[in-house]
């Protein structure tokens, strides 16, 4: 069984297309990475089974092979949980989504599923643009701008099971203004209510409190 996918990977802060090949066989329960990946990216295994884990997903019985492709830049961070967890959903046939390869994922996976944005997000992003990526599934980044272009979709997700139920179909995930503009309402809003009086001492710092 063989799935790939597209990431974007960063040297610098230049970005270039990275095809996440993804292969199982019979054999014992594993995980291995190649493809120059770095100390972060070997412990992604860890983390993408624990969230497969998480949704229901267990590669029983399964030798599962991931290459990062080009193998000659080095691969850094977190940001290639997500697409590596897509190739394996697609490679054991439990995800059944025709993905285009104009179509990339970049994100750090929690052990519960969910998606944490990275460091060198905006890089990616920007990258990906160039690249002629169509559609760029990413977390939601409260630190970065928000981003409008029109011959690129950006579908901002929460979690795993939103990416499978947008590829799938069955579920709608916003990447639109609409969305930025809610998630960002929500951080400013629990911002200003946090109670400072919590906190001992320093009345000055909290307004004379």
């Amino acid at each position: 069984m063989w799935a790939k996918v597209t990431s974007i990977g960063l040297k610098g802060m230049a970005g270039y297309r990275v095809n996440v090949e993804v292969s199982s066989h019979a054999g014992n329960d594993s995980i291995k990475i190649v493809g120059l990946p770095d100390a972060a990216v070997k412990e992604s295994k860890e983390r993408i089974i624990a969230a497969l884990r998480s949704l229901g997903y267990t590669p029983h019985g399964q030798k599962i092979t991931i290459n990062l492709s080009p193998a000659d830049q080095k691969k850094m961070g977190s940001m290639f949980d997500l697409p590596m967890a897509i190739g394996v959903l697609g490679c054991l046939h439990e995800l059944e989504a025709v993905i285009p390869a104009d179509t990339a994922f970049v994100g750090a996976l929690s052990l519960d599923g969910a998606v944490q944005p990275v460091e060198g997000l905006l890089p990616a992003v920007l990258a990906a643009k160039t690249l002629g990526v169509r559609s760029l599934y990413i977390p939601f980044d409260a630190q970065l701008p928000q981003l409008d272009f029109t011959e690129m979709d950006i579908i901002y997700v929460e979690s795993l099971q939103d990416v499978i139920g947008h590829l799938s179909g069955r579920s709608h995930v916003s990447g639109s203004r609409a969305f930025f503009e809610k998630k960002t309402e929500e951080r400013e809003t629990s911002a200003d209510t946090i109670d400072f009086q919590q906190i001992i001492g320093h009345s000055t710092s909290k307004g004379g409190a």
